[in-house]
């Protein structure tokens, strides 16, 4: 990441600290001013520092799922069709009679859902029952369960010498032992006599009995059904085993076809049944009304006939009209009494339970009434549904409880509704009839009672009669419906083995395992990185710190350095130097102390070669061991270490008596001195002020090594007798909490802050790569005697 530096105004030194960037915590990934935005160089660093342990996570989720796929078995699906019945009113004259359609086509696949469809297949497949993978399955071919038997898991062995078996439960550990070849399991409610195989013999065998409802409910959450055009239904199944997976489906469609038969052959046993009760009253109803006019006829058969009288000849021509007319409405008024009575006579019945509706279907009059005829069929159809549903479901069922109470519903309130209203209708024409017929009465009052009572039974035969006929005509459709029912349903396509399973997870897991360890381990990089409090990126110092970046001295080398990574020191040392220099006034000395938070940091390194560096440049340099508990200039030097600073300050040594020529010319160092307990004292006292305005009259550069912020006193107070302070922070050590809490007490304090001088960086390496200065560059001396001369 590239750095502007920015020349920065000097502050008086009486005005706390110099200009920064305003402080913001590293981890918000903000930029300078709440500038917010992703680093996509700090991220990939970050990656490459972890790299080992992004690939261990990889590795760790990778054999995860290669090892997951060894306890998860590939899924064959099968699939078969099944044909409905599509419900017509049409009989075609060569068709077979047959009763209506059982069901509506959604609820067939309720059907197939139910338990009565689902039991069997269960216990004619042993579904209930899950053995451990490489088990033997001729081994469980005999297995059956007792009406009452002990859930669970259970281990099964067989002695090395194969003669005698256990049988355990893992859970509540009941044990049962014999010898091969008796029953296994008694006590359990088994019912199991294996033979096992000789490689059986030493091994134990897991495997898990469930209850059958449970393996039902098991069986139908893998069953799909797609219904089309409510005339094919397509089931698939899906099972770890192929020969399994179509052997249970077209178990369960053979099972679904026979319980379909079943279904529609009982309901017309049922119909069958009621209309036999119906033609039996009726043929004792026929009976009665040929009796009551065989009685009547042999009572009169010497009276005169009254259906033979002498009328005159001016009224022949009338006679029939107004007998026909009479008879007639005497019979349609007999017929609407007749069936109002039976229509209360039944609803009193109803309301007291000791009929059923039913009784209904034998009264003409209810045949001619289509809303209470609809409503009647609505009832019969609601029971029949019922009696259906309560072959699946409880009586606690919300679907059952719904369709009894519209059955109820129908029964009490709806059917004697539509009742009375028709008994009401039946009572106007009832009147009707009644006013028409005493009219026609006084036209015939000559004619005898006798050929109007003979005239009544004979209508009564002939009804009984015809509806007898018209009941036995539904029975004997009905019992030809029964004895060659239909189903509604057939088989299309039955479930074919598979050769190659519907859905393999080994690749997936294989991939989720991988793609799982990679996120996890790049998860746990960038949180490290975000946990880790050390300065390891220059954004951390710029945004994080509030620090402009002096520069960056690369990772020093002192032995086996070649000359391109010796020109990069020096040239990172004279970058440092030139935003020194643009950083005071021109003209003006230039007097720093250069601390670090911590020990270790290199900030003795920094100075000497700054100090250095500078007077290479010309400038008269003084280096000052500020360190006064741990200095150590004076050996990078050569120099004694006393007398020192500590020493003038305490009044025993002059300025000049501390001063130490070095190697370079324009370099001197002024050691530590004689280490005492009052040294900070010294270092706050005015006498180091005016020994610092001294130097300031002798030296264009003024240096000052100080102990790390977390030391002591002495860096603040070196740094306000100098008025400017640089930080050296070391790359991938420097505590940036710690640098953090020491600024702040900077800021407290007239101390201009210069800048952060980054130490042992890898430059030219992630963030830093920037910061690498150009190979093939490096200054040297030409030799002049190989060159030609100058020409003047």
């Amino acid at each position: 990441m590239a750095t502007s530096i920015t020349p920065i105004t000097p502050q008086p030194l009486g005005s706390p600290g110099g200009p920064r960037l305003p402080y913001l915590p590293s981890e918000t990934g903000l930029g300078p001013a709440g500038e917010q935005g992703l680093n996509l160089s700090r991220l990939f660093q970050s990656l490459k520092r972890f790299k080992w342990l992004i690939l261990g996570a990889t590795a760790v989720g990778l054999g995860g799922g290669m090892l997951a796929t060894r306890y998860v078995s590939p899924s064959y699906q099968v699939g078969a069709t099944i044909w409905i019945e599509a419900p017509t009113d049409d009989r075609d004259g060569g068709a077979p009679i047959q009763g209506e359609r059982l069901l509506r086509s959604r609820a067939w696949v309720d059907l197939l859902r139910t338990y009565v469809v689902l039991d069997p297949v269960v216990r004619e497949r042993r579904l209930y029952l899950t053995a451990q993978r490489g088990s033997d399955s001729s081994l469980f071919r005999s297995f059956d369960l007792e009406s009452r038997f002990l859930p669970g898991e259970y281990e099964f062995s067989v002695d090395n010498a194969g003669r005698t078996w256990t049988l355990k439960h893992r859970k509540y550990l009941v044990t049962e032992q014999g010898g091969v070849g008796d029953s296994v399991g008694r006590k359990m409610g088994f019912k199991w006599a294996p033979r096992p195989a000789r490689a059986a013999y030493g091994r134990t065998i897991r495997f898990t009995v469930s209850t059958p409802r449970e393996a039902s409910e098991r069986l139908n959450n893998r069953l799909t059904t797609d219904l089309r055009e409510e005339t094919f239904l397509t089931i698939r199944y899906s099972d770890p085993s192929p020969d399994e997976a179509a052997g249970t489906l077209n178990a369960l469609v053979t099972r679904y076809v026979d319980e379909a038969a079943r279904q529609k052959k009982a309901k017309l046993t049922l119909l069958a049944a009621v209309l036999d009760s119906q033609v039996t009253e009726q043929a004792e109803r026929l009976r009665m009304a040929e009796e009551n006019l065989e009685s009547f006829r042999v009572g009169t058969i010497t009276l005169p006939r009254e259906d033979q009288p002498q009328i005159a000849a001016g009224l022949q021509s009338t006679q029939p009209t107004v007998y026909n007319q009479y008879y007639q409405l005497r019979t349609q008024r007999d017929e609407i009494r007749r069936d109002r009575r039976e229509i209360e006579e039944v609803l009193g019945k109803l309301t007291k339970g000791t009929t059923t509706v039913d009784a209904f279907h034998t009264i003409p009059a209810v045949r001619g009434a289509p809303d209470l005829q609809r409503v009647l069929t609505e009832f019969s159809t609601a029971e029949s549904q019922l009696r259906t549903m309560l072959q699946r479901y409880t009586e606690e069922y919300k679907g059952v409880k719904d369709l009894r109470e519209q059955i109820n519903n129908l029964r009490d309130r709806t059917i004697p509704l539509y009742a009375q209203a028709l008994a009401r209708q039946l009572q106007n024409q009832d009147d009707e009839m009644s006013d028409r017929i005493s009219a026609s009465e006084r036209e015939m009052r000559l004619i005898p009672s006798r050929a109007q009572n003979e005239s009544r039974l004979r209508r009564e035969m002939d009804q009984a009669d015809n509806l007898f006929r018209s009941l036995s005509t539904s029975k004997q459709e009905a019992r030809l419906a029964e004895a060659s029912a239909i189903p509604d349903v057939r088989i299309v396509d039955s479930a074919e083995v598979p050769t190659e399973p519907s859905k393999n997870s080994t690749a997936s897991l294989v991939l989720i395992g991988f793609v799982a360890g990679l996120g996890l381990g790049i998860g746990l990089a960038l949180l490290l990185d975000r946990l880790d409090h050390r300065v390891r990126y220059p954004e951390q110092v710029s945004q994080g710190l509030g620090l402009s970046i002096l520069g960056t001295i690369p990772q020093i080398r002192h032995h086996g350095a070649s000359p391109e990574e010796a020109a990069q020191v020096i040239e990172a040392f004279r970058s440092v130097r030139l935003n020194l220099m643009h950083s005071y006034d021109q003209g003006s000395v230039v007097a720093l102390a250069v601390s670090s938070p911590s020990p270790g940091d290199g900030k003795s390194l920094i100075s000497s070669n700054l100090a250095l560096s500078f007077a290479e440049a010309g400038y008269r340099t003084v280096l000052v061991d500020g360190d006064i508990r741990r200095g150590d200039l004076h050996r990078t030097f050569g120099v004694e270490r006393r007398p020192g600073l500590l020493d003038h300050l305490s009044g025993e040594a002059d300025p000049t008596a501390i001063l130490r020529p070095t190697t370079h010319v324009n370099l001197m160092v002024v050691p530590c001195g004689t280490r005492r307990r009052q040294g900070p004292e010294l270092l706050g006292s005015a006498r180091m002020q005016d020994f610092i305005n001294v130097l300031r009259g002798r030296f264009e550069v003024i240096i000052i090594d100080t102990p790390p912020l977390g030391a002591g006193i002495d860096p603040f107070v070196l740094g306000t007798a100098t008025g400017n302070l640089a930080l050296v922070l070391r790359a991938g050590e420097t505590d940036r909490q710690l640098a953090e809490a020491k600024l702040q007490v900077l800021d407290r304090l007239p101390i201009r802050m210069l800048g952060a001088i980054l130490n042992d960086v890898r430059v030219g390496e992630g963030a830093y790569k920037y910061y690498a200065y150009s190979y093939g560059y490096v200054a040297g001396d030409e030799d002049v005697a190989e060159l030609p001369p100058i020409k003047r």
